[in-house]
């Protein structure tokens, strides 16, 4: 079969060469065309699983074999959502993203490097090439928010990059102490599942620590979530759609790597889903302290990725594919609502909702844009986060009984408060904020990109839901 997955890796390589050594004017239409390239590709790997009802590919070629290392590619139905939504987020970030116009070489060579490590981290099949996509993709978000970011931005990335840091050092012991305590030292994803249980009990506990600390940063959780909100607030708006729509879920999809490798995970996963409950809460009572926009999303993020977190600890199909669902979802979701969050900055040179008003008069489409995202965020019905949110709550309902819809109650504050933020600074008309600028046609196009396969797998779920077994 045609080596699909490596032909997608190879494209953004190429295209961060080009951008690197063609004319600086060049450099978003090599972007957006890289990233089209690959969109084409996953959709068509999703259509022909659809088709066929087999999402399962892999493909292996040999590196360092005397070590167990090897540039192995496998794809599942898991990895086919995420691969999916990343290329959307990208596709739509390199298109309708820089309203800074800010270093387009750099942030478009950024985009393609982001683009390798989402590629080659959602199709890992071995410890060591999911290592290297991590770092790849942490070094590139780094980039963007030092390079791009606004006036607080190297303070901002060295916190990133502090927290960052400790993940993957963490991430590198948990894998070098699977590696050697497995009875055939290998890498492998597949194998290490099926002999995990041959490591010591003592060991498996501290793997497991080592692990879930590594991914709870990256998502993030309570109470390692302190440099998300200030990424963002410093963030060029591709940096913010990119670091919340895609760089979370890496997190989120090593946890369920790690629940469903691991077998001492059953016994931590009632714990995990009170800190995931609290995680929830907390950052939706801090959000409701913010007035800058970016930072209210910033702490949405953590809200949506700890009910992710609580699918994951019910620890069966309807919880997981249910957190798969809302990292589809919210990948989305929150790429469109950091969209419009920076085309409102850029028409009216504020995104403190104290100074913002009646925007709906001057930006119709930006504001009904950020409108429609924040009910998508909160699973409005027809949205692909309604559908996640059944599944969730389904999941944690058969694993907690009732408490399994405790985070709901997070839900419905960070719905009420979005709405009071609507209404004072972009709907009331008494006053309103001088448009001092306009957007273009490719802010529009990527608001329609997006809120089209928001909606579509939230009136068609049954696209990516007749693949699984639930």
């Amino acid at each position: 079969m045609f080596p699909i997955i490596s032909a997608m890796l190879v494209i953004p390589i190429v295209g961060f060469v080009l951008i690197a050594l063609l004319k600086e004017r060049m450099s978003k239409g090599i972007a957006v065309a890289s990233t089209a390239i690959v969109f084409a590709l996953t959709l068509g790997l999703l259509i022909y699983s659809i088709t066929t009802g087999n999402a399962n590919l892999s493909e292996s070629y040999s590196y360092i074999s005397s070590f167990g290392i090897g540039l192995s590619f496998r794809l599942g139905i898991i990895p086919l959502i995420l691969l999916f939504m990343s290329s959307i987020v990208l596709l739509a970030t390199a298109l309708s993203g820089n309203h800074e116009n800010s270093r387009p070489r750099a942030a478009n060579m950024l985009i393609m490097l982001f683009q390798i490590a989402s590629i080659g981290l959602f199709t890992s099949a071995n410890f060591f090439m999911f290592f290297i996509f991590w770092d790849i993709g942490v070094i590139a978000m780094f980039f963007m928010i030092n390079v791009l970011g606004s006036a607080n931005r190297r303070q901002a990335s060295i916190k990133f990059l502090i927290y960052e840091l400790l993940a993957s050092a963490l991430l590198l012991l948990a894998i070098l102490m699977i590696y050697f305590y497995t009875p055939v030292h290998s890498f492998d994803i597949a194998y290490i599942t099926s002999n995990i249980a041959m490591i010591p009990a003592n060991v498996q506990g501290a793997i497991f620590a080592l692990l879930f600390i590594a991914f709870m940063i990256n998502m993030p959780l309570f109470p390692l979530h302190h440099w998300l909100p200030d990424a963002h607030t410093e963030a060029s708006t591709q940096g913010s759609m990119l670091l919340s729509g895609i760089l979370t879920k890496y997190g989120g999809f090593g946890m369920i790597l790690l629940f469903g490798m691991m077998p001492v995970s059953h016994s931590w996963a009632s714990y995990i889903a009170l800190l995931a409950a609290f995680s929830t809460f907390y950052a939706v009572f801090l959000l409701m302290r913010q007035t800058d926009v970016k930072r209210i999303i910033a702490y949405s993020t953590i809200v949506e990725m700890g009910i992710v977190m609580f699918g994951i600890t019910a620890l069966n199909s309807l919880g997981t594919y249910g957190a798969v669902y809302a990292m589809l979802s919210h990948g989305l979701v929150v790429a469109l609502m950091f969209l419009a969050v920076g085309s409102l900055k850029h028409l009216f040179g504020e995104r403190d909702i104290n100074i913002l008003r009646g925007t709906v008069l001057n930006a119709k489409a930006t504001t009904y844009t950020f409108l429609i995202g924040t009910l998508a965020m909160v699973g409005f019905p027809l949205s692909a986060g309604f559908i996640a949110d059944i599944l969730i709550f389904l999941g944690t309902l058969q694993s907690f009984g009732l408490l399994g819809l405790i985070p709901l109650g997070a839900l419905i504050l960070l719905g009420s408060y979005m709405y009071f933020v609507i209404n004072r600074s972009m709907l009331a008309t008494r006053e309103h904020s001088r448009n001092v600028d306009y957007i273009g046609m490719q802010q529009r196009i990527g608001y329609a990109f997006l809120m089209f396969f928001i909606f579509l797998f939230g009136v068609l779920p049954f696209l990516l839901l007749n693949l699984v077994k639930l």
